[in-house]
């Protein structure tokens, strides 16, 4: 039978952890988003043990628990969940019976192993009852015989033994498929609880921000300011009204790194911050407006994709990489909403020139100048044989700004349609 789980927690993204958690069938996963409806839960559904929240609305996890414990008198163990766990678990676990902890950020199998020994203590407990209570009756001296025995036809067996020989190898199959799937989830679960946890304890944060909410928050102090939902994170590093550095979680440097090789035509180092690719963008005499004209086309394209990112949320963590600080390259608080307005008209400007595969586009005649080599890359593509859509598949996961260059070469002239 099914351990049957209820779990408590205000947050949306904690009960998509759990249902990734508990989507097994050893589970039977029930979620509520308060205390008051939680506590019903209690008295229909029966849970086997209560994951609870301490921080939520309505009835928070001191006022549960003092309900369940001594007005409807019901020893279901409860496992608390909080940020604050060294802060009030050891009081809850010294006010109330059969009570437990465990902090956030998690690891997926820590709060699996830490359900287990609470039920395997409740069973342990049960089973400590006297003897006479759970005698079974005795078994009759001469068994029943059936009265006939039928026999499996070979064919039958060997249906039979077919069938074994194929579940073990779908059950070994699975159980790759598992292994391998399980470190990725188990990393996903984690930096969610992270997020999660870091968005509970920050002074600063709120959902769905407008582009005012992130010029008003990096105008002072310094941090990181975390824009995020179930599937994707943003992080824009800032200090003193500048915004230094901005990177999606699942790309980290990579993805500047990457742009920053298409427009230069130069190979960089795999690096881990983003000093490090401007120490050697430098290195290779790469100019400083150069830098920073890439930086500002990168920096706006993450945060016209945050912004538009669904059900997200933000909050600032205090802990900023002085690593991602490069003096000579950032954008001025005083100058994002410009930027950034210019950035979008542009960008619509241009979607409208290029939104046609069947275009053919053809370089002009001038090829040599003051060009980046981005676009050097584009004016040999533009031969009057290629397609738009042919031309863009030489870019790769650089498709975007491929199409702004080609775009913006074809409003200076230097292209034609």
């Amino acid at each position: 039978m099914p351990t049957r789980i209820l779990a408590i927690d205000d947050s949306e993204t904690m009960h998509r952890l759990f249902k990734m958690i508990f989507d097994d069938d050893e589970y039977d996963l029930i979620l509520s988003d308060n205390g008051e409806e939680g506590l019903e839960f209690v008295k229909n559904y029966k849970p086997d043990i209560i994951l609870l929240d301490f921080i939520m609305p309505k009835v928070n996890g001191f006022q549960f628990c003092k309900i369940v414990r001594n007005e409807l008198n019901l020893d279901i163990p409860i496992l608390l969940i909080t940020s604050k766990a060294e802060d009030v678990g050891e009081k809850f676990i010294a006010k109330f019976a059969n009570i437990d902890y465990i902090p956030k950020p998690f690891q997926p199998d820590e709060i699996v192993e830490k359900m287990e020994e609470m039920l395997g203590a409740k069973e342990e407990q049960a089973a400590n009852i006297p003897e006479e209570e759970t005698k079974t009756p005795e078994e009759p001296l001469v068994s029943e015989t059936p009265a006939e025995v039928k026999s499996v036809p070979e064919e039958s067996a060997e249906t039979e033994s077919e069938s074994s020989v194929l579940e073990e190898e779908a059950t070994g199959l699975e159980s790759k498929i598992i292994k391998s799937v399980q470190p990725h989830l188990r990393k996903i679960i984690q930096k969610m609880i992270q997020l999660e946890t870091g968005y509970q304890e920050a002074e600063i944060k709120g959902e769905s921000p407008e582009l005012d909410d992130l010029t008003n928050i990096m105008k002072s102090g310094a941090g990181v300011l975390n824009i995020f939902n179930f599937e994707k994170t943003f992080s824009f590093s800032f200090n003193e009204g500048k915004l230094f550095f901005a990177k999606s979680s699942k790309f980290g440097v990579e993805q500047i790194s990457e742009i920053f090789q298409h427009v230069t035509g130069v190979s960089l180092f795999k690096t881990d911050t983003f000093a490090e690719i401007y120490d050697q963008l430098k290195a290779m005499d790469i100019s400083d407006a150069q830098i920073q004209s890439t930086f500002e086309y990168y920096t706006y394209n993450m945060i016209n994709t945050a912004l538009n990112l669904e059900e997200s949320r933000y909050f600032v963590d205090e802990n900023i990489d002085s690593r991602d600080i490069v003096d000579s390259v950032c954008i001025s608080m005083d100058n994002l909403k410009s930027g950034f307005s210019d950035y979008l008209e542009e960008k619509a400007e241009i979607n409208k020139i290029v939104y046609d595969d069947n275009l053919i586009p053809q370089a002009a005649g001038q090829t040599e100048g003051n060009f980046s080599e981005l676009e050097r890359k584009i004016l040999s593509l533009c031969d009057g044989k290629r397609n738009v859509g042919q031309i863009l598949k030489f870019f790769g996961n650089n498709t975007q700004m491929a199409k702004n260059s080609l775009g913006t070469l074809i409003l200076t002239g230097f292209i034609k349609i």
